[in-house]
């Protein structure tokens, strides 16, 4: 019987000409979750990359127990807002092809110093022949997508039920959220003055909901565009088109669905996030996304423009790990206790035809915490080896990568991190988290 082929860690893969920068370090602030805002290369040496920021003061004190990143931040809310009225998200934009990131290039894209009734208003659904026209085919237009639940309290929290009816259309009384889109004609100077709500689809009710971000989305030759996002929070992931340039968004098919539970009716968080479609050279679409349990990176594929989709398949596995499982451990932030793997994955097809996975590793085992990948030569049939992209994370707090190719070949990579360079040891809380960056090779390419 001969011996099947091997699908993951199907070759060993090295990374040269590697540089690391910062995009954006203030300790004022904090500064996360690059795929939360988005990454934009328009070809000629301009760069715009955009992530959560809100004011944090990493000299307070935490209680045992508490840690100060972007999902617990909620937990001790009497410290500080977190989605208050200096929260939005911000885009930092390069000028030298992401080498250096001038503080007076820095803007919101949108933020919460507004009053409830104006947010609301920016949601509400507006006809598309009153909206802006903006054809997303021209090469300066972008579109961000972005969570609802980082809107400022109440509007962000599970429930819109406290709106009360006087805003004149329905969030209804539901416990979930819902994501929205925001579109620019000029590479992110100015914003349109209505965001587009993406809501879970109609057959799944109130309590779905849709996830949907930064991850990678595609535009068809006739100009629909498509995204991917997860309902029930990860319970399902779907495939939803725009006929109108992402004025309007509608569900089109179910990417996958849990296996753990019964969708809507078990835990929220199992199943399948971090979403992004992505359009290979031979015309199928690949879905990469993150499986919870186990916490590893997937792919799905279909070969009719989103309408049906293949199994899913792992791009890595413990026998394809990059890193030592024995030796002395790396460094560590005192009260670092947290044991996630593996964290948001993201895709970039190259002009090569050359698949790359980009995710975090957060759980400190032996080897290298920071941002990990696999590359895959031939259109997803096969992945590479594991290789670390950046490895020297001080605490688990990280990840969200977002990533594009620069016009020499070099992948430029985005992401949220933190590092210690007091040469003393420093608790977890009070480690500063930022936006780095890191220009790489492949080799082969």
């Amino acid at each position: 019987m001969s011996k099947s082929r091997r699908t993951v860690g199907a070759r060993p893969v090295r990374l040269h000409d590697v540089e690391h920068i910062r995009v954006h370090y203030d300790e004022n602030l904090y500064l996360c979750a690059t795929n939360r805002g988005g990454i934009w290369n328009f070809r000629d040496g301009e760069i715009a990359v955009a992530y959560l920021a809100y004011p944090m003061d990493y000299r307070a004190e935490l209680p045992e127990g508490l840690t100060r990143h972007v999902g617990g931040a909620r937990t001790f809310r009497g410290r500080h807002e977190r989605w208050g009225d200096q929260s939005g998200v911000m885009l930092s934009r390069s000028f030298d092809g992401g080498r250096t990131w001038p503080d007076d290039d820095r803007q919101w894209i949108w933020h919460n110093d507004r009053s409830l009734e104006e947010i609301h208003d920016w949601l509400r659904p507006t006809p598309v022949e009153q909206r802006a026209q903006i054809d997303m085919a021209d090469p300066n237009a972008i579109i961000h997508f972005c969570h609802g639940e980082y809107l400022k309290h109440p509007i962000g929290d599970y429930s819109f039920e406290s709106l009360g009816p006087a805003f004149n259309f329905d969030f209804g009384r539901r416990k979930h959220h819902v994501s929205f889109a925001l579109r620019s004609r000029d590479r992110g100077r100015t914003w349109e003055d209505h965001a587009s709500l993406i809501d879970g689809p109609a057959w799944a009710g109130k309590e779905a909901g849709l996830l949907a971000v930064n991850m990678g989305h595609v535009r068809f030759d006739n100009g629909v565009l498509g995204i991917a996002g997860g309902v029930y929070r990860r319970n399902i992931g779907c495939f939803y088109a725009s006929y109108d340039n992402g004025a309007t968004w509608e569900y089109m098919s179910d990417i996958v669905r849990t296996r753990h539970c019964e969708p809507g009716k078990g835990d929220v968080l199992l199943g399948y996030t971090y979403m992004g479609l992505h359009r290979l050279p031979d015309g199928r679409l690949m879905c990469c996304m993150h499986q919870s349990p186990p916490e590893m990176p997937c792919v799905a594929f279909s070969c009719d423009d989103g309408m049906t989709w293949s199994d899913v398949c792992f791009v890595t596995s413990p026998g394809s790990f990059g890193g030592p499982v024995s030796g002395p451990p790396p460094d560590r932030a005192p009260r670092d206790d947290r044991s996630v793997r593996q964290r948001s994955p993201i895709a970039i097809v190259t002009r090569e035809g050359r698949i790359v996975v980009l995710y975090a590793r957060r759980r400190p085992v032996r080897g290298h915490r920071g941002i990990i990948g696999v590359v895959s030569d031939d259109l997803g049939k096969t992945w590479s080896e594991e290789f670390v992209v950046r490895g020297d994370a001080y605490c688990w707090d990280l990840g969200y990568p977002v990533v594009t190719e620069l016009p020499d070949g070099r992948l430029f990579c985005a992401y949220w991190f933190n590092s210690n360079d007091t040469g003393k040891p420093v608790p977890e809380p009070q480690v500063v988290r930022y936006i780095a960056g890191t220009f790489f090779k492949l080799d082969g390419g």
